[in-house]
């Protein structure tokens, strides 16, 4: 039988190793995270959503996938209202489309990885926090969602009569 002193420490070791994935969890695009940032995978409906943090830090967030759409070229969602500046570059072999709004929101976009980044710039070590980061960001294929992969073809049963 267990003493409770052991089941207290084989729960706090479950509850560690469970609690930690979103911690370890690598970045979007392999991205390397200056120190002290932290990359955090959040709960999307159909796209890949998460942040890159720290306290005291930008706070980064991402939308990721088709069904993200591509927030620079999206007049109608809002993302660009207000747009002060925008440049284009490739980046690691993909186009970049950075742009920045009267919001104090700098927004990264890779288009052919379907990949958004933003966040709201109150000093400037947040930008240069943010383009460090993002400027590592390598080019990734497209997730499929579930809608858009390929169906297995449909076999058709001969019928007798």
């Amino acid at each position: 039988m267990l003493k409770p002193t052991a089941v207290f420490s084989l729960a706090m070791l479950f509850l560690a190793t469970w609690t930690s994935p979103a911690q370890t969890e690598t970045a979007p695009g392999s991205i390397r995270l200056l120190p002290g940032y932290r990359h955090e995978r959040l709960s999307g409906i159909d796209s890949r959503v998460g942040k890159i943090w720290k306290q005291g830090g930008v706070e980064i967030q991402y939308d990721i996938g088709k069904m993200a759409g591509n927030y620079a070229d999206c007049k109608s969602c809002g993302w660009t209202r207000g747009e002060l500046w925008r440049r284009k570059q490739i980046v690691n072999g993909q186009e970049a489309i950075l742009f920045f709004t009267r919001a104090k929101t700098l927004f990264v976009v890779f288009p052919d990885s379907q990949a958004n980044f933003y966040a709201t710039i109150n000093k400037a070590q947040d930008m240069a926090d943010m383009l460090l980061m993002l400027l590592t960001f390598q080019k990734t294929a497209p997730r499929l969602s579930p809608i858009d992969a390929p169906q297995a073809p449909q076999i058709r049963r001969p019928t007798f009569t």
